[in-house]
């Protein structure tokens, strides 16, 4: 029944037992360290049913905190616990991913090492509130420090820092966050990136960052084993191009130019966590995708199995994702094959701390 989407997939450099990714999936349980937690090697093993398991956005740098308890990838410590994922996603089967992530302005101070600030393209203060455990709740977002040069060196740096770290971790390739309004989209979109210097202005000039950051990604790792998820039309985070088509296809040619192993699309069917209503638009950014990218394409956000079969089936789509799913269902591969059907995943637990609805879901009898 679903023949292409569980068989083996020759992607890039790696053989994969399946054409099924988990996406990053952010989860809020790190250590106050921001290293991952203890159960984190667990469940990912757990999940490791897929033939590529993308591990949740990390930071890059302490700098590039923005919410409470997400992980890290700048210490020893850090590296050393994320050495433990990938032993477990690869004894499960599967290629191990890091999705590498800076959240710009969309960041406390509450939420990040002590003496960080938010910083960003452009001194512009997002008007949407964000939570920290600090309050205990939603509170009132700083305005971000614009960027001088040189912070913008220091942080394509750090990318390739945290590649190196990655290495040492035995990842098999890296991700960049390029979507949902993080620091790369930021400097990408009209409405955030008010520069006028050689880092913003011209929609040319908004794609430098991400270029400067591929480039050092790939100085570390294979750029076959590169890749860079992207939310074209997305508006989390206050995201709002002045002309978002033009603006995704410079992204997608950025990507092209830089000779990276695929593009990861989240169609505007979901926007950031929020489910969307499905549109033209879900098959139009794949089609754009396979027109102006060369290489591999993810499609993500609201595949089924049948709607991934069909995908795959026309060549579309090279692998897909599914996101939520994995939350609720670690056996989510398993359940495809015997035609079981999904468990429901606790949305009142995706981004809370502790064990509840983390490792504890059951796999299918």
């Amino acid at each position: 029944m679903f023949e292409k989407l569980l068989s083996s997939a020759k992607f890039g450099p790696w053989e994969l037992n399946s054409h099924v990714v988990m996406p990053p999936l952010t989860r809020n349980r790190a250590q106050p360290d921001f290293s991952p937690n203890e159960q984190a090697p667990l469940y990912y093993g757990q999940r490791s049913g897929a033939g590529l398991v993308i591990c949740e956005a990390t930071q890059v740098s302490p700098e590039a905190t923005g919410y409470p308890r997400t992980p890290g990838i700048w210490t020893k410590k850090q590296t050393a616990l994320w050495r433990e994922v990938v032993d477990q996603i690869h004894a499960g089967g599967a290629k191990a991913v890091i999705q590498l992530w800076h959240c710009g302005r969309i960041a406390h101070p509450d939420n990040q090492p002590e003496g960080c600030y938010p910083i960003a393209p452009s001194a512009v203060k997002p008007k949407m509130p964000i939570y920290t455990d600090v309050s205990g709740g939603l509170t009132e977002n700083p305005t971000p420090r614009e960027m001088i040069e040189e912070d913008i060196r220091g942080v394509v740096e750090s990318y390739r820092s945290a590649c190196q770290n990655a290495k040492s971790a035995g990842f098999d390739g890296v991700e960049l966050h390029g979507a949902n309004g993080y620091i790369v989209d930021q400097f990408a979109s009209s409405n955030t990136n008010l520069r006028t210097d050689d880092w913003g202005g011209s929609l040319e000039k908004r794609m430098r960052f991400m270029e400067e950051v591929l480039k050092a990604m790939t100085s570390v790792y294979d750029p076959a084993c590169v890749g860079v998820r992207l939310s074209p039309y997305g508006k989390f985070n206050e995201i709002d191009d002045e002309n978002p088509a033009a603006k995704y296809e410079a992204m997608l040619r950025t990507a092209e130019e830089a000779g990276i192993g695929y593009v990861h699309i989240i169609r505007p069917v979901v926007s950031g966590n929020i489910q969307m209503k499905a549109s033209a638009l879900d098959g139009e950014v794949i089609d754009t995708a396979r027109r102006i990218f060369s290489r591999r394409v993810i499609g993500a956000a609201g595949y089924t199995p049948q709607s991934a079969e069909a995908e795959l089936q026309a060549g579309r789509v090279d692998l897909v994702a599914f996101g939520r799913a994995f939350v609720g269902n670690p056996d989510l591969v398993e359940r495809i094959r015997r035609n079981v059907p999904f468990a429901e995943s606790d949305e009142a637990t995706f981004y809370t701390p502790g064990s509840k609805g983390y490792a504890d879901y059951p796999a299918a009898t």
